[in-house]
This record gives structure tokens, C-alpha cells and sequence, in this order.
């Protein structure tokens, strides 16, 4: 039907410039949708190819947290662990109680976190969860760690023992863990010789 159409206006005897603006008539809409599809897209292509990609990420879960530091750890840590590709990034997301726990919820059920900070309370609720990563640092006291009964290891440290940690006001008093469900391990292992410790992740 739109062939027989097209033919139709092609094959009479009007101008070209009728004969463009018949055709212009018949499908303006189709030209329309068609450029309005091609431009989203292209946008979505583009979103795609540019989107950030997880090199490293920390979360601090804590009842009060300084949001300025956010930034300014994520920083010192790009500067620690330079990216290896255009799109790698650094995340450091501080977490304070409400409607933002349900984002670390999740996403730390899909492995989006290297290194969890919490504090006594939130340590309690994931401590015997069998979630976290076996663990130990060169040179750290025993004192340090923190080793629930199911575990055969220490799951935690006091953060104040790592550098990077003990200067933020947020990060320094909280204990740091590593989830067992992480994806970067050999990203983990480069953090911690940035702040001179060797780290042993023990699997059961």
C-alpha cells in the first residue's frame, strides 16, 4: 500500500518540489519517530560505552558520618590505585542510618563492596552472618582483630591500624571487613601494600 503510494506521487506529473513535499506529507511522522529513536539510542549507546566502571569500593555503615570526607577519601584512594582503564572509578559511598541501608543492602549482596567499615552495632548484625572474608595483616596485634566463634579467623580489624583509614574522622574509630563475596581480590591485595601490609585472604 505505502509502495503503491510512493509510486503513485513519484510517477505523476507534479514538480520535484510537490512531488518532496507529497512525500514529506506521507511519512513526516515516520521520519520523526525514526530520528527521535535514533537519538536515544545513540544517547544510550554513548551512557554505555562511558559508564563508570567499579575498580574499588569501600563503604562505611556508621550512626554519624562526615559527608566531605566521601570525596576526599576517594581521592587519596585514586591516587593510591591509579586506573587502569578511561573508565574505571574509585567509589567510596558513606552510609549513614535510613533509607540509604536498603542501597547497601543490596548492594552488597551483588558484590559491589571490597571494603565494608561499620561499627559495633552493624558489626553484630553481619559478624555471624558467614559473610565476610577471612583475613590477616602483617604486623597487626592480636588485640586488633575481631574473630567471631563460627569463624576460624579474624573477619575484622580495627581501622584505625590501616592509614588510610585512621585520618578520616568517619572511617577512623569503625572496624573494617572484607566481604567474602567481592570480585576484586587482587585489587584488595594492591590497597593493603599501599599502606605497607602484606594481606593473607584465607579461604576455608
Amino acid at each position: 500500500m505505502a509502495q503503491t503510494k510512493v509510486k503513485e506521487i513519484l510517477n505523476s506529473d507534479d514538480s520535484n518540489k510537490d512531488k518532496l513535499g507529497y512525500l514529506w506529507d506521507y511519512y513526516k511522522w515516520h521520519t520523526v519517530i525514526f530520528i527521535i529513536v535514533l537519538i536515544f539510542s545513540g544517547i544510550m549507546i554513548n551512557d554505555y560505552i562511558n559508564r563508570p566502571i567499579g575498580q574499588f569500593h569501600v563503604a562505611a555503615l556508621a550512626p554519624e558520618v562526615n559527608m566531605e570526607e566521601e570525596g576526599a577519601l576517594a581521592e587519596d584512594l585514586t591516587e593510591l590505585i591509579p586506573p587502569e582503564g578511561p573508565n574505571d572509578t574509585i567509589f567510596v559511598s558513606f552510609i549513614p542510618p535510613g533509607r540509604q541501608y536498603e542501597r547497601f543492602v543490596a548492594q552488597f549482596s551483588n558484590g559491589e563492596y571490597d571494603i565494608v567499615l561499620m561499627d559495633e552495632d552493624f558489626y553484630k548484625q553481619y559478624s555471624d552472618s558467614g559473610a565476610m572474608q577471612q583475613f590477616r595483616l602483617s604486623g597487626i596485634d592480636e588485640e586488633s582483630y575481631y574473630q567471631p566463634d563460627i569463624y576460624d579467623n579474624p573477619i575484622g580489624v580495627e581501622a584505625s591500624q590501616i592509614p588510610q583509614f585512621e585520618q578520616y574522622e568517619t572511617t577512623n574509630d569503625l572496624i573494617m571487613m572484607i566481604p567474602g563475596n567481592s570480585n576484586r581480590p587482587e585489587t584488595i591485595v594492591e590497597f593493603f601494600e599501599t599502606q605497607g601490609f602484606e594481606i593473607e585472604l584465607i579461604n576455608d
